[in-house]
């Protein structure tokens, strides 16, 4: 399975925005979410067919973000990030280093892991392992949320398995072993 290519839209980007994108890129409409459905969706393909463009408007993070999957991955993203405001991996990470309270710990979290690179990214994974310590349990897990999006990443299934060993929180320590099943389930 070749990797999840994701770009996070910003903030002031909509499904419209991408609905014009996709207009003048003639991608054509496979599906979309009713209204009201969770999570908001629209997939699109390109022309020729090879490439499947989904958006995503995630009510756990409240984030909206394109997954491409196909031969034009690239050039797709690369179009996406020319077009519209996106977060790069950098710019994530940049705002997780500064972020000082919870909220802002968490939507770093979130943007950071949904943005990161298919392959491990040592600087997220330290981070990763700092938050991990925090002393809020929402901290805590989002952090887990952040390691389903990376769930191939190995330093981040070892700390998923050292929080449900060691973490102070039931919950956190509940909520990381269903991860680590979600983890296994996928891996077979």
């Amino acid at each position: 399975m070749s990797p999840v290519v994701r770009v996070v839209l910003k903030r002031e980007v909509t499904l419209d925005d991408v609905g014009v994108l996709s207009w003048r890129e003639d991608w054509n409409t496979v599906s979309y979410s009713r209204k009201g459905e969770l999570p908001e969706r629209e997939v699109w393909e390109t022309m020729t067919g090879d490439t499947v463009i989904t958006f995503l408007g995630d009510h756990i993070t409240g984030l909206r973000y394109l997954v491409i999957d196909g031969v034009e991955e690239e050039k797709v993203r690369a179009l996406v990030a020319s077009q519209l405001p996106c977060w790069s991996h950098e710019e994530a990470l940049e705002y997780l280093s500064r972020a000082g309270d919870r909220d802002e710990k968490i939507h770093g979290i979130y943007l950071s892991a949904v943005s990161a690179p298919s392959r491990e990214h040592g600087p997220l994974a330290d981070r990763f392992g700092v938050l991990a310590a925090d002393p809020d349990p929402d901290v805590r897990h989002a952090v887990l949320v952040g390691i389903g999006y990376l769930g191939s990443w190995p330093s981040l299934r070892g700390l998923a398995m050292d929080m449900k060993n060691n973490d102070a929180d039931d919950g956190v320590r509940r909520d990381a072993g269903f991860l680590i099943e979600g983890l296994d389930l996928s891996e077979n």
